[in-house]
């Protein structure tokens, strides 16, 4: 049986006779070469569609985990709460990156998808007549099923990429769950002390307060509190690795940022006076902008209110803190 025949005896039957005519006549002038040309065009539309799908769904895929990653970055209580902790906060900025680099991979599924679905407007744009010619000049490819092929590759290697964020994303989820374990371990506990109460302190007490915790931390306090005979700095303390630490306290009730003249009366004494090797200017406030530039221009560390409630009310190690945040001041 040719293929005329073949295809003859698979035509539908139309109520109409008038198409049924048509179509017996187009089947009986139809050669070899113009049925091949239509199956060939039919299986490849199919798989474009096929493709098509696999690339939306992917898509949508990238969709639903880049929403998820932005309600994430934009739920964070940590923001102007000191009774949260600072893992409330990290949690948020892992999932800005996360949102950040999903941005990125959905935006190149979108675009091939546009890509696809040109490519699939382009195929079906072919004319029957043109089918054989088209299939002449490529016999054993065509340019639509070879770009769909690269989109695909595109898929899969993002689909590879974004298991890959998302496997980090759980596993840092799950480290900084137990850190917050731990934190709140320490936050029930006599030990943790609130900003407000740090706020309701007097200078004094301040001071006392700092010490203890540079204490707490396994460092040697040589200098408890300020007072007359201070030498302009209130706790002298040696870390375990032997360096000085020079630390200055600035109490205040209002919230006042701390400017940039306490910042350059401990530049001229921490290491002039004390040989410090490390010089710190602690508040309970903020610093304001020319103070921050200052002290990082002179290798001065600042800690804000944000860095004494990660310190004081949570419980982390001051050289934790040092190691993480060189500059932990917060301009106003």
């Amino acid at each position: 049986m040719t293929h005329a025949a073949a295809l003859r005896a698979a035509a539908p039957v139309y109520q109409d006779e008038l198409l049924n005519e048509m179509l017996e006549r187009r089947i009986a002038v139809a050669e070899d070469e113009h049925l091949h040309a239509a199956v060939r065009w039919n299986n490849e539309d199919h798989l474009l569609e096929q493709a098509l799908l696999v690339l939306q769904a992917h898509c949508d895929s990238l969709e639903r985990e880049h929403h998820h990653a932005h309600r994430r970055a934009e739920h964070d209580p940590s923001l102007g709460d000191p009774k949260c902790t600072r893992t409330t906060a990290r949690c948020a900025l892992a999932a800005r990156r996360l949102r950040r680099l999903l941005i990125q991979e959905l935006t190149w599924a979108r675009k091939d998808v546009t890509e696809a679905e040109q490519h699939q407007q382009k195929l079906r744009s072919v004319h029957m007549l043109k089918r054989v010619e088209r299939y002449r000049q490529h016999p054993h490819s065509t340019p639509e099923l070879d770009a769909i092929a690269e989109l695909l590759r595109h898929q899969a290697e993002s689909a590879a990429r974004v298991g890959v964020l998302l496997a980090e994303d759980r596993h840092q989820l799950h480290a900084l769950a137990f850190e917050e374990q731990q934190a709140q371990f320490f936050l029930a506990s006599p030990a943790s002390t609130s900003l407000s109460q740090i706020r309701a302190m007097s200078p004094h007490q301040f001071e006392r307060l700092i010490s203890d915790l540079v204490a707490r931390d396994g460092l040697d306090v040589n200098q408890w509190h300020g007072g007359p005979n201070d030498g302009g700095v209130d706790v002298i303390a040696t870390t375990p690795g032997g360096d000085k630490l020079a630390v200055q306290c600035k109490h205040t009730t209002k919230e006042t940022p701390v400017g940039i003249a306490a910042v350059r009366e401990l530049n001229g004494i921490a290491g002039p006076v004390h040989h410090a090797d490390i010089a710190i200017l602690i508040t309970n406030s903020t610093f304001s902008k020319p103070a921050a530039k200052f002290a990082q221009h002179q290798d001065i560390i600042l800690l804000s209110w944000w860095v004494l409630v990660r310190w004081a009310t949570w419980g982390e190690s001051l050289l934790d803190i040092l190691e993480l945040e060189e500059t932990a001041g917060l301009a106003a």
